[in-house]
């Protein structure tokens, strides 16, 4: 089985977790800001999963898995401790829909990578379910490289694009450009606020 990193928009997707405990938590954390509607099918939940439902973050079946759980569900997430009940999820999964099988990754065709988020900038970290300790430990070194300025740098990167977009300078001139405010002196706010001022004025 062979995987490509892809990013994808979840907003308003049916997501279906079966499972309520600290894997299928993990699930739920990786996913509850994204826009989905989760759904946990599950005759108990961790505590940290029953305040997110009491809150009404997420909606809740308590009971055990139904084969008519999983029909509509954009992506399938077999969380349970059962390897029963998650092989029986992975049997009767619709042919081309979007598994995660948390305890054997490889039998699914979905992995969650090791993730660490600075606003608009991603980064991901697989071993394919060799070795979610490595993933972790390699993410682990990138956070302290790519630390939090980075957050407000990638919006600033994301504003001069626009502005060079919006322009009518050639294309070499914005790629130039493009190229010159990824310098580390354009890691300083104070550098970013005046350069997105000098385009504003130079090419609105």
């Amino acid at each position: 089985m062979s995987f490509v990193p892809l990013m994808i928009d979840v907003t308003d997707r049916q997501i279906v977790i079966v499972g309520g405990g600290k894997i299928a938590e993990r699930r739920v954390y990786a996913l509850i800001d994204k826009g989905a509607v989760l759904k946990i099918i599950s005759p108990t939940l961790s505590d940290s999963l029953l305040s997110l439902w009491n809150e009404g973050r997420i909606a809740w079946e308590k009971r055990p898995f139904e084969e008519d759980d999983i029909n509509h569900a954009s992506l399938i997430i077999a969380a349970t401790n059962d390897r029963k009940v998650n092989d029986s999820i992975k049997t009767i999964a619709p042919k081309d829909s979007l598994l995660n099988m948390t305890g054997e990754a490889r039998q699914g065709n979905v992995i969650f990578p090791s993730t660490m988020n600075r606003g608009r900038l991603t980064i991901s970290v697989s071993t394919g379910g060799a070795s979610p300790m490595l993933a972790s430990k390699i993410l682990k070194n990138l956070e302290s490289e790519y630390d939090n300025r980075y957050e407000s740098y990638i919006d600033f990167l994301h504003e001069c694009r626009k502005l060079l977009k919006r322009s009518n300078i050639g294309q070499d001139e914005k790629n130039k450009m493009l190229k010159n405010i990824l310098d580390e002196k354009y890691m300083d706010t104070e550098k970013q606020l005046e350069t997105v001022e000098w385009l504003k004025e130079e090419y609105e």
